[in-house]
């Protein structure tokens, strides 16, 4: 039973790992945008504001924090014990792994003000890009613009 336990814990933090792999950097492409012609504006940062950026929740991480506390839980006691331990398992694995995933989903950006060369201004919310770090006030920047609505800012 303490290997099914082990195997249950690995799968669900194995689910979590997949959800936290997501990016919403400038930089970051999905296959559906690849291929797709863009509307370049230039522009300069007038101001960027540190955010938080959280992605939807899957569930994932209730659910499987509340499958692996679960199986956890009815190691406790036998009997009613077993049975408490079970349902203490399930409610305390389910709110953990909902934190973790919630923990694991939320990445740091920024919400840039951005004026364009025919001074308009813009404001976009985007990821901090780990490789090329934050965008900075005063820089000269590319606006890419897709059909569908979809906006980023590069350097």
């Amino acid at each position: 039973m303490k290997n099914y336990a082990a195997l249950i814990t690995s799968s669900a933090l194995v689910l979590l790992a997949g959800c936290a792999s997501q990016t919403m950097t400038g930089t970051a492409y999905h296959d559906g945008e690849v291929g797709q012609a863009q509307i370049v504006r230039m522009g300069k940062i007038e101001s960027a504001k540190a955010i938080k950026i959280s992605a939807r929740s899957s569930g994932l991480g209730g659910i499987g924090g509340a499958a692996a506390g679960g199986v956890v839980g009815s190691e406790i006691g036998r009997g009613n014990g077993s049975v408490l331990g079970s349902i203490a398992g399930v409610v305390a694995g389910g709110v953990g792994g909902a934190l973790l995933e919630r923990d694991l989903n939320t990445v740091d950006g920024q919400e840039l003000t951005i004026r364009l060369e025919d001074n308009s201004l813009i404001s976009v919310a985007q990821e901090i890009d780990k490789a090329t770090g934050p965008l900075n006030p005063g820089e000269t920047i590319r606006v890419l613009s897709s059909p569908r609505g979809k906006t980023r800012v590069v350097r």
